[in-house]
């Protein structure tokens, strides 16, 4: 078919009579260019879908290209209707097809320029971001380098969040913003943490997690300012169902958390007074029965069979947070354990720093643990 279109776009061979009149020559290339075109269209589009690669601003143009040919064929819409320009050769009026070939090979260059800024982020995140920016693949605003971290595929989740928690300021910037891009308005609890954690994993490092998930718990409060007092009770109460998360669904945790020992847990985690004991209890409930976990594809799930499940919400780094590391051998958590992480988030929150922007609002702000 490709063949034949190709043929009748090239018109008639010099020294073959045709019973074409030219007009009618003339609109038959043009249409067969226009069905090549859709056909170019179409196999780019099948192309991104299989390379999963975002190409916004390739397909305007192929779609400015296309228009052409229609506003083009617009005006040989009837063979008989249209006289040649006099003395000019008909084979002027067709459209130069460079243009598409070079719209073709600006798309591809742009994927693959695209592709390998991405190749480079999943080996060097910093590097493979300025790569994106300095190739005008990426904005340069941590609005634009947010959105890219959420929205593009083929991007590794497990260095997207090492990326979201590094402290330099343009990282702690696209951090921010990757947060806020969240509404949780109107969420429970535990379903904000879940669309929260589906497009990254949480890093391993402590001191990134806690960056992290101390704006998430602002983020949380921010949309729903009733919810808690403040967003200290968010922070402790994200770390908290973390926990639960692991020690109800992680194998190596031998002796579970009951309803009671959560509630219990989480006392007066809420500016020195308790959560409602029925709230507790559905947000165990829900956590028991539905693990907080990213979705992967196959692949990733098989390459991911051997890691240590402690690492799978970043639960060493939590466990770095507060305790030594145990040998694996050891890692059965028990009611003391929880109790004195629980203490340890309490403290840290209030040892957070929450000063007013200019719309009123809290904004964490860390003043007690550095990076080492």
């Amino acid at each position: 078919m490709v063949n034949g279109l190709l043929k009748t776009a090239q018109g008639v061979p010099p020294g073959v009579t045709t019973t074409l009149l030219p007009p009618q020559e003339v609109t038959l290339k043009l249409e067969a260019m226009k069905c090549l075109v859709d056909v170019l269209k179409s196999m780019g589009d099948w192309m991104n879908k299989q390379l999963r690669i975002p190409d916004s601003h390739s397909a305007k143009k192929v779609e400015t290209a296309d228009n052409s040919y229609d506003a083009g064929g617009s005006a040989m819409a009837n063979g008989n209707g249209v006289d040649p320009v006099e003395g000019s050769n008909s084979h002027s009026e067709i459209p130069n097809d460079t243009s598409d070939v070079s719209t073709i090979e600006q798309r591809r260059a742009y994927k693959l320029e695209l592709q390998e800024g991405i190749t480079l982020f999943n080996r060097k995140p910093k590097k493979g971001i300025e790569f994106l920016i300095n190739a005008n693949k990426v904005g340069d605003s941590p609005e634009d380098i947010a959105t890219f971290l959420k929205d593009a595929s083929g991007l590794d989740k497990t260095l997207i969040g090492d990326y979201l928690g590094e402290r330099e300021e343009l990282s702690l910037k696209v951090m921010h913003a990757y947060v806020d891009s969240f509404n949780f308005q109107g969420m429970e609890f535990d379903e904000a943490i879940r669309v929260f954690l589906q497009g990254f994993r949480l890093p391993g490092e402590a001191q990134k997690i806690d960056r992290i998930m101390e704006k998430f718990a602002e983020r949380y409060w921010k949309c729903n300012p009733k919810a808690f007092s403040s967003a200290d009770t968010a922070y402790v109460l994200a770390y908290s169902v973390i926990m639960l998360n692991t020690d109800a669904h992680n194998p190596m945790v031998k002796d579970k958390m009951s309803a009671d020992d959560f509630i219990r847990n989480n006392r007066g985690i809420d500016d020195g007074k308790d959560l409602p004991e029925e709230y507790l209890k559905s947000l165990f409930d829900r956590i028991s029965r539905n693990e907080i976990k990213m979705k992967e594809n196959d692949m990733a799930i098989q390459q991911r069979q051997a890691v240590n499940p402690n690492k799978l919400l970043g639960l060493d780094g939590i466990l770095n947070i507060v305790v030594r590391k145990h040998d694996e051998s050891q890692m059965e958590t028990s009611d003391d354990l929880i109790r004195h992480m629980q203490e340890q988030f309490k403290e840290k929150a209030r040892k957070t720093e929450y000063v007013e922007d200019g719309g009123g609002m809290s904004i964490a702000g860390k003043t007690t643990q550095e990076d080492g």
